[in-house]
């Protein structure tokens, strides 16, 4: 190819007269075929005494330079082509990575119109290679990006955002698992309830719940919805069974799972949190026997009391002041949540026996108390009323007959 080039470039002047014509005009004459030797035309390339006045070495060097620079075209083709190759195997890995998603749908058909590109492009670097030796005084020294470098960066920005959109369709599918798993565990708790907990059962003379052991999937979920409060009273029989009474109750919602609770540990004082804000209660509770508990608290101040048997057995404030319980949580008897209807702690679980469970939207005055530690009832301001059809049992705890205002509850201690 390159002997062919320089032969075009070599113009061999023709004697006027039998005598060379070195002047400064040339004159181009056709060569049938078959009358060209290469032999004598080398010759004469090679003896410069025939160009005298023309710049014969100039026209060898640029002659080198285009065959060098036809060399390296050829190569940088090559390098593109592997460099092709390479970006489609990554392309190809980022696509397994996205599973059957409705982003993988998306990346495969980007892929494929890229990949058509990529077999044009190379169709287009094979057939072009002859081409680019004749079209290269023309390209010489130019400054413009190839294609391939082009479609090369392009490439380079789809793999990268290829690589953001797998990572978070991951995040996006552990969330969904952890969901699913919640739900899953709920449901196991549930038809193990249903399984071991008393089915079809009516109490006229009351019920109680009874957790026998201490475990971390064994409890109540009350089914009333909780309003916004902005201050209650909660009230409760308890009897417990061990050291450290454990979680009697809690509520939590998704900002917070200690939105509120009561709950006492092995070597810890009853507590109240509001918020994940502790007050620390002055109540003295003892194993085997019933013993009516009442809090109640206010955002004003963040004023609260405790009452036991009731008796106001302490008060104080600044306890989560101005903030109201938000709605929509979970209320579960008998566990402490870590997480909304979930992250049970067997160290704080309750191990005993629960009746006459309620809440109220106020602050109930120390008559009204007394009244209910007296086994009377106080109707007015309650969201949480205590009925067999509001509480639902898992894990192996139990509605038993009799509660502490009932003749069931007048055996022996």
């Amino acid at each position: 190819m390159v002997a062919s080039l320089i032969s075009d470039l070599l113009v061999y002047p023709v004697s006027l007269g039998g005598r060379p014509c070195l002047g400064g005009r040339l004159i181009c004459t056709p060569v049938p075929a078959g009358g060209c030797n290469s032999r004598n035309f080398q010759q004469q390339a090679d003896d410069p005494s025939l160009y005298a006045g023309e710049d014969w070495g100039y026209l060898r060097t640029s002659a080198e330079e285009l065959r060098q620079t036809v060399l390296q075209q050829k190569d940088q083709i090559l390098t593109d082509q592997r460099t092709i190759r390479e970006l489609t195997g990554k392309l190809s890995e980022c696509e397994k990575g996205l599973g059957g998603s409705r982003a993988a749908g998306e990346a495969r058909l980007e892929r494929m119109m890229l990949k058509d590109r990529i077999d044009r492009l190379e169709v287009t670097s094979e057939e072009s290679g002859p081409e680019r030796s004749a079209d290269l005084g023309r390209s010489f020294g130019s400054d413009k990006p190839s294609e391939v470098e082009t479609l090369e960066e392009e490439l380079e920005r789809k793999v990268e955002l290829l690589e953001k959109e797998r990572k978070a369709l991951r995040l996006e599918a552990e969330r969904h698992r952890q969901e699913i798993d919640h739900g899953i565990s709920k449901l196991q708790h549930r038809i193990l309830g249903l399984e071991e907990g008393p089915a079809g059962h009516s109490f006229p003379e009351g019920f109680r719940l009874s957790f026998p052991t201490r475990t971390n999937y064994m409890f109540a979920l009350v089914r009333h919805p909780i309003p916004k409060l902005r201050a209650f009273t909660a009230c409760l029989w308890l009897r417990p069974a061990g050291s450290g009474i454990g979680t009697p109750l809690s509520y939590a919602v998704p900002e917070q799972p200690n939105e509120l609770a009561l709950l006492q540990g092995l070597h810890t004082p009853t507590e109240l949190l509001i918020n994940d804000k502790v007050a620390k209660l002055p109540l003295n509770l003892s194993r085997g026997s019933w013993q009516h508990i009442c809090v109640s608290w206010t955002q004003k101040g963040g004023s609260w009391q405790a009452y036991q048997g009731g008796k106001l057995r302490g008060e104080g404030h600044g306890l989560a002041p101005g903030h109201h319980i938000r709605p929509g949580g979970e209320l579960v008897l008998g566990q402490e949540q870590d997480s909304l209807g979930g992250g049970f702690d067997s160290t704080q679980a309750l191990v005993g026996e629960l009746s006459q469970v309620g809440l109220w939207d106020r602050v109930l005055s120390s008559t009204q108390v007394a009244s209910l530690a007296r086994c009377s009832r106080v109707t007015q301001g309650i969201v949480v009323p205590w009925n067999e059809n509001g509480v639902e049992v898992y894990g192996g705890a139990t509605k038993d007959p009799g509660e502490p205002c009932s003749k069931h509850s007048k055996s022996p201690q």
